[in-house]
């Protein structure tokens, strides 16, 4: 593998994207570490430190790669773009107007791109508003700031900072190797990986408080977690397709046999993130005065389902991996019909050998998509719940970040990235990547 990716650098072409790539994650990397003028860094950093969970704060501060605790330039990182990008996958289910955009082809694409870098500045100016309300309100401005000023400079700074990065990510995909936002959100994750394993050392080393037994552990945890992450995220159920030949104006069309590929890990991290921004609600609510104080003189029940939900104890497990399975079924049936694959299919002639067009078709594919998205909604649910269930066992905090959901992101964004570089190297005759065996796909 590494004489290939060696290889790769003596392609010109290939190179030149990897070094524009590489400079992309160094200025990333640069503005993750400069404060918001006006703020004491130390103060915000040990605020952040301690608000911080596996929420979705904890998510905010994974996919930045420190950014948001250190409330830098970037301390938004893609997360307004992400957002949006979601938000109109949903929209065009829902709405005629963006489902017909997106039958249009390029220039349908270019209009719904548009619309989302529209929401991008919408969602970073409440995101931006939202934060530097908390850093005003806790204090944590240096001597003399106006927090009138504070506001206004808080807020363009980290909104131009998420337009910056969302061009960048645009220039990394159109110049460089992989997809330009994936590639940041890993650049943060992998950037804050040495931290934490450095906690994880010192917490196992004679003292830290946690039994050396759970070096050996973790190792096998994580390799096994990465072997599954490969392979559910190259994990693909083929559907053979066939098509009629048509005689058009003289001419044989039609007459080829095809696939098409349905992955078991179809809403990637998407359900994660709705099951923890969904959670963080109650979190966020038991910790209001008011209601900290009706909680403090309830039943015992109530305390001890508020103290579950503020800890990340069993019942709130339980809560976050039905909502991973719930999320996972709910986002596959918006961005996903298998009726309008059935009337594709019938409206240019291919069909599925053995399944009649239309409903039989149709209830062909549901049924396939429903045992797809079984496995890939356990199998997410798995992911997620591992480090919680780790850290509670082992004491070791900083395993939320080195496994599970962290992994799920590098692991699919690294295969896609090995994937483009062995296409480009394909096209000039070399070796793949990895010799033995396909990282093209694989076949369960």
């Amino acid at each position: 593998m590494f004489e290939g990716i060696l290889q790769a650098f003596t392609i010109p072409e290939v190179r030149k994207r990897i070094l524009f790539t590489l400079g992309a994650f160094a200025i990333f990397r640069l503005g993750a570490w400069i404060p918001v003028p006006g703020v004491d860094p130390e103060q915000v950093r040990s605020f952040f430190q301690n608000a911080l969970g596996g929420g979705i704060l904890g998510f905010l501060n994974l996919f930045t790669g420190q950014a948001f605790e250190n409330f830098s330039l970037f301390a938004l990182g893609v997360i307004p773009y992400i957002n949006a990008s979601i938000i109109m996958s949903l929209l065009q289910s829902v709405i005629p107007y963006f489902k017909e955009l997106q039958k249009q082809g390029e220039e349908g694409r270019k209009i719904i791109q548009r619309y989302v870098r529209y929401g991008t500045v919408g969602l970073a100016l409440l995101q931006a508003l939202g934060i530097s309300f908390v850093i005003s309100n806790q204090g944590l401005l240096m001597s003399g700031v106006s927090p009138v000023l504070f506001y206004f400079t808080s807020v363009v700074t980290l909104t131009a900072s998420t337009i910056f990065l969302m061009w960048l990510g645009e220039r990394i995909t159109e110049n460089g190797i992989g997809r330009g936002v994936s590639m940041i959100i890993m650049a943060g994750i992998i950037a804050g990986y040495p931290g934490f394993l450095n906690q994880t050392i010192v917490s196992l080393s004679p003292g830290g408080g946690t039994h050396p037994i759970w070096a050996i552990a973790l190792i096998a945890m994580f390799v096994i977690v990465v072997a599954g992450v490969v392979l559910i995220q190259l994990g693909a159920r083929r559907i053979d397709i066939q098509y009629a030949k048509r005689m058009v104006r003289g001419r044989v069309y039609g007459g080829q046999n095809t696939y098409i590929p349905f992955g078991v890990n179809q809403g990637g991290v998407i359900p994660i993130i709705f099951a923890a921004a969904i959670l963080t609600l109650p979190q966020t609510l038991v910790t209001l005065p008011a209601i900290s104080n009706l909680v403090a003189g309830g039943p015992d029940w109530l305390q001890a389902l508020s103290a579950d939900l503020q800890r990340g104890g069993w019942i709130y497990l339980a809560m976050y991996g039905l909502m991973i399975i719930f999320f996972t079924y709910f986002y596959s049936s918006i961005v996903f019909n298998p009726q309008d694959l059935a009337d594709n299919l019938r409206r240019w002639g291919g069909f599925i050998p053995g399944i009649r067009p239309g409903k039989s078709t149709s209830d062909y594919v549901e049924r396939i998509q429903t045992r797809l998205l079984t496995i890939g909604a356990l199998f997410l649910a798995s992911i997620a719940l591992l480090p919680y269930i780790v850290t509670n066992a082992s004491g070791l905090s900083a395993f939320f970040a080195l496994g599970g959901t962290s992994i799920l992101i590098v692991v699919g964004v690294g295969v896609d990235t090995v994937k483009q570089i062995e296409a480009h190297m394909v096209e000039r005759h070399y070796e793949s990547l990895i010799r033995k065996g396909a990282v093209l796909g694989r076949k369960i």
